[in-house]
């Protein structure tokens, strides 16, 4: 006798595959996730110097621990197909360069490759940020790019800075590159189009947001400028350089803290950077501390 309805072989195995591509799914979504807590000092005898931590198959972040620097700054490692860009280097030598060199052997392992280029840039040139460029100038196939802003517009082509985008193709993989000077003249912003993560360093954390009274207009039309390329984009997280904040809203550590424990989420969103130039209208030189719940602005003079 026919039927109409599929048979149970082929019943079962539609519903397998079915499984199938919602378990992938899963694994997928889950790879691209953050660690429950970074290291934060809890005990420096026993404590790595640095946290590795996989994002996705081709996003790497690296956590200098407070105990080698109260800084405790983040470094960015971002794969393509044939170049590595690495965001920041640290703020001391906590041993990076054999992490880095790990990360790169395994990466190339998994991909079958022999080699890729390393480029090491810098969200910008404050020395806790390009300390450990030199444990990288020996290294082969890399290329260091300078910490000032005749070098970085030299590299990235800017040609009427700190105007304009550049976007690098590391094979494969998308990076727009924003200069976003305020905190400091050379600083940039990265948009990765693969994560849709937009890369702020100091100029949007969950921390103490450092600026001098007379780059205050130039923090702000960079934020704007930011702000207004951010809409135009898929903006998935917000991820800075520190974390200073702690869990609790609007609370800091103090300064040069060598614990840094019940630490603020890394990642912020689009609303923290909404808040920031929402606010911006109400400014009045010489600006005063502002604290909100998740940042603080901090003029240092």
């Amino acid at each position: 006798m026919s039927s109409s309805w599929p048979s149970k072989k082929f019943t079962s195995s539609f519903v397998l595959v079915v499984m199938m591509l919602v378990a992938l799914r899963s694994v997928t979504a889950a790879s691209q996730s953050f660690p429950e807590t970074w290291i934060y000092g809890a005990d420096c005898d026993t404590e790595v110097k640095g946290q590795v931590h996989k994002y996705d198959d081709n996003l790497f972040i690296i956590r200098q621990s407070v105990c080698t620097n109260f800084e405790a700054p983040f470094i960015y490692l971002l794969f393509g197909k044939n170049k590595v860009l690495m965001q920041d280097s640290g703020a001391s030598d906590f041993g990076q360069r054999q992490l880095v060199d790990n990360i790169i052997e395994q990466w190339l392992i998994l991909n079958n490759l022999n080699t890729i280029k390393l480029i090491v840039s810098h969200s910008h040139g404050h020395g806790d940020h390009v300390a450990g460029d030199s444990l990288f100038k020996d290294r082969p196939n890399t290329q260091i790019i300078g910490k000032d802003v005749d070098s970085v517009k030299q590299f990235f082509g800017f040609k009427n800075w700190p105007e304009g985008i550049h976007q690098l193709d590391l094979g494969g993989r998308l990076v727009d590159i924003l200069p976003l000077p305020g905190h400091q003249d050379a600083h940039l912003a990265l948009y990765d189009y693969e994560t849709q993560i937009l890369f702020t360093g100091d100029s949007l954390y969950p921390g103490r947001i450092y600026f001098k009274q007379e780059n205050f207009e130039t923090l702000s039309k960079s934020m704007k400028n930011l702000y207004i390329y951010a809409q135009t984009k898929t903006v998935k997280h917000i991820l800075g350089t520190h974390i200073e904040m702690t869990n609790q809203q609007g609370i800091d550590y103090a300064f040069e803290a060598k614990e840094h424990k019940n630490e603020h989420l890394l990642q912020l969103k689009m609303q923290h950077l909404e808040q920031f130039i929402n606010w911006l209208p109400e400014a009045q030189l010489p600006i005063k501390k502002k604290v909100f719940d998740d940042f603080i602005l901090y003029p240092t003079n």
